[in-house]
């Protein structure tokens, strides 16, 4: 997808969308709904491939991501920031955008009490993760688009994540109810 046609997508998920430039990568601000979201992400190869039966053998199908933070409890900047931290770490550390992905010290802020970043499947849509199926063209195989959420955890949370698995974290998190759109948790 071109960068319209992802904001297009994402228009029709997310509502309006503000963009930003945040050091050359393009960062959209729904403005109805507290989200930030990636916009050109999935041009970066996730390294992840599905396989597709139906195709006579040639059926891979490329699977590329857009990052999305949803934090009501963050400010529309500190939700770009993580979006454009988790970006750029990334990139720069040559690590595929894939779920169960940690970010460790992804943010800086002292106002803050997470400061660590976890990919994972969006828990934040109803009806599942919004995605755009591209057909193989030319020689460039069939491509998915969908979207991976970016949490921020405390260091405790970080810790557990960590050392008890992402299933353990989830459990624990909604045992303790825990908002995990606000950023000032303990």
């Amino acid at each position: 997808m071109t960068p319209q046609e992802t904001h297009a997508w994402l228009t029709d998920v997310l509502g309006p969308i503000d963009l930003l430039d945040v050091n050359g990568m393009t960062i959209g601000v729904a403005t109805v709904v507290p989200r930030a979201v990636s916009i050109g992400f999935s041009e970066i190869d996730s390294g992840l491939v599905v396989d597709d039966p139906d195709a006579d053998g040639a059926g891979a199908t490329d699977v590329r991501c857009e990052i999305i933070c949803a934090a009501e409890g963050a400010s529309p900047e500190q939700r770009v920031m993580a979006v454009a931290g988790a970006w750029n770490t990334l990139v720069s550390a040559d690590i595929p955008g894939q779920p169960s992905t940690a970010l460790p010290g992804l943010v800086n802020d002292p106002a803050l009490t997470v400061h660590h970043g976890l990919l994972r499947e969006p828990q934040i849509f109803d009806r599942g993760t919004p995605l755009v199926n591209e057909p193989a063209a030319d020689d460039a195989p069939a491509r998915m688009t969908l979207l991976l959420e970016l949490v921020l955890l405390t260091d405790d949370e970080y810790e557990i994540a960590s050392e008890q698995g992402i299933d353990v974290l989830e459990r624990r998190l909604h045992r303790r109810q825990a908002n995990i759109g606000d950023w000032g948790r303990e």
